[in-house]
């Protein structure tokens, strides 16, 4: 198994020094100091994306923790009826669904995928598909103020899916260890309780033109932020009434 990219292990690095100086005085109620700012790529209009046969999902509260500590003030949490778009997915502008596989899961492991989904909505991934997709069409960033018209690029254009497969990946990992930390601070779940027996347990990812890296990859990756996420879980037993 190939080790960390160097960039991301010393960005854990640099995170583990950060949230160390900054645990005596977090706050839970407040966006998190080490939480990255977004990207700063055009903001698209987004209607919101039907989901057939979902129904609302009343939020348990370490996910309305995480999404705070993410600076989302109110998604919506949705009950998927199947496995059929994922066992859990993020739609924009605001949305996270859960299928019964998730909903079953053990709590740390769910913890991670939703701080996982909520990750990809306060990084404002849509967005930054949307501005590659049409960059990489040969069209302006300005071509639409609608996400959907970059999205629908897509349809039948296998090549274009292969030339922006290594951002979807990219922002597979960046939604990994954010997510991992979020499940750290809002539900006092380390990594090795959450991220980890979950990747370890799933075969997805890999292949050409996969959003996903494959999962021991994904899983090795997570390994220098461990430390950062012991010490959020720890603080975050410790502020508990």
């Amino acid at each position: 198994m190939a080790p960390p990219r160097p960039r991301i292990a010393h960005s854990a690095a640099l995170l583990a020094a950060a949230i160390a100086g900054l645990l005596p005085g977090a706050s839970r109620s407040e966006p998190a100091a080490w939480f990255p700012d977004p990207p700063a790529s055009r903001a698209y209009f987004w209607e919101p994306a039907p989901c057939p046969g979902c129904s609302p999902l009343r939020a348990r509260p370490e996910w309305l923790r995480m999404a705070a500590l993410a600076g989302i003030p109110a998604p919506r949490f949705l009950r998927a009826p199947d496995e059929l778009s994922g066992q859990a997915f993020a739609s924009p502008p605001g949305a996270v669904a859960l299928s019964p596989s998730a909903l079953a899961l053990d709590g740390c492991q769910l913890a991670f995928v939703v701080g996982h989904e909520i990750a990809h909505l306060a990084q404002r991934h849509f967005d930054e598909d949307a501005a590659t997709l049409f960059a990489l069409s040969g069209s302006a960033p300005s071509a639409s103020a609608r996400g959907e018209d970059a999205l629908a690029l897509l349809d039948f254009d296998f090549g274009l899916a292969l030339r922006v497969a290594h951002l979807w990946q990219a922002q597979e990992a960046e939604a990994d260890w954010i997510g991992s930390l979020l499940a750290a601070q809002a539900a006092a779940c380390r990594i090795e309780e959450g991220a980890l027996p979950y990747l370890r347990a799933s075969e997805s990812g890999g292949g050409l033109g996969a959003a996903h890296a494959p999962s021991p990859a994904r899983a090795q990756a997570l390994l220098p932020f461990s430390e950062s996420a012991r010490r959020l879980a720890s603080s975050s037993l410790e502020a508990s009434p």
